[in-house]
C-alpha cells in the first residue's frame, strides 16, 4: 500500500493518505475473488452492475467486505478499492475520476472494442 504521511509537529496539519486501489484491492480481496475455487464470486462487471450505483456498491463493500471481518478497512482503503473495481472493470462511461463519482452514478457493463467481449 501507499501510505503518504507528512510529519507533525506543533501546528503543521498531516497530508491525505492516498492508497492503491490495485495493491488494496488484490491483498483484501484477490484471495477470494481472484483464486479458482475461491469463496467469492468472481467479481466481473456483470456482477459488480448488479449493484446498481456507485453508492449501492460502496455501502455493500463496507458493510458486507471483506467476508471474515466486515466493516473492519480504514475507509481510505474502501474508497481506493471502490474506484479501482469501477475503473477496471469500465463500469462507468466517461466517469473520470471514480473517487469523485456521485453515489447515484449508475453502474453498467461497457463492453470494448479491444478486449472485445464482457467480462
Amino acid at each position: 500500500m501507499l501510505w503518504l504521511l507528512a510529519a507533525c509537529g506543533p501546528g503543521e496539519e498531516t497530508a491525505e493518505t492516498e492508497v492503491d486501489g490495485e495493491y488494496a484491492y488484490t491483498i483484501r480481496c484477490g484471495y477470494c475473488h481472484d483464486v479458482p475455487n475461491g469463496i467469492g464470486a468472481e467479481l466481473t462487471p456483470r456482477v459488480l452492475a448488479t449493484y446498481s450505483t456507485v453508492g449501492g456498491l460502496d455501502r455493500y463493500l463496507r458493510f458486507a467486505m471483506p467476508h471474515e471481518t466486515p466493516g473492519s478497512l480504514p475507509s481510505a482503503e474502501y474508497d481506493a478499492i471502490l474506484a479501482y473495481l469501477i475503473e477496471s472493470r469500465e463500469l462507468v462511461e466517461d466517469g473520470g475520476d471514480p473517487r469523485e463519482l456521485p453515489p447515484s452514478t449508475e453502474l453498467r457493463v461497457i463492453a470494448t472494442e479491444s478486449r472485445g467481449t464482457e467480462r
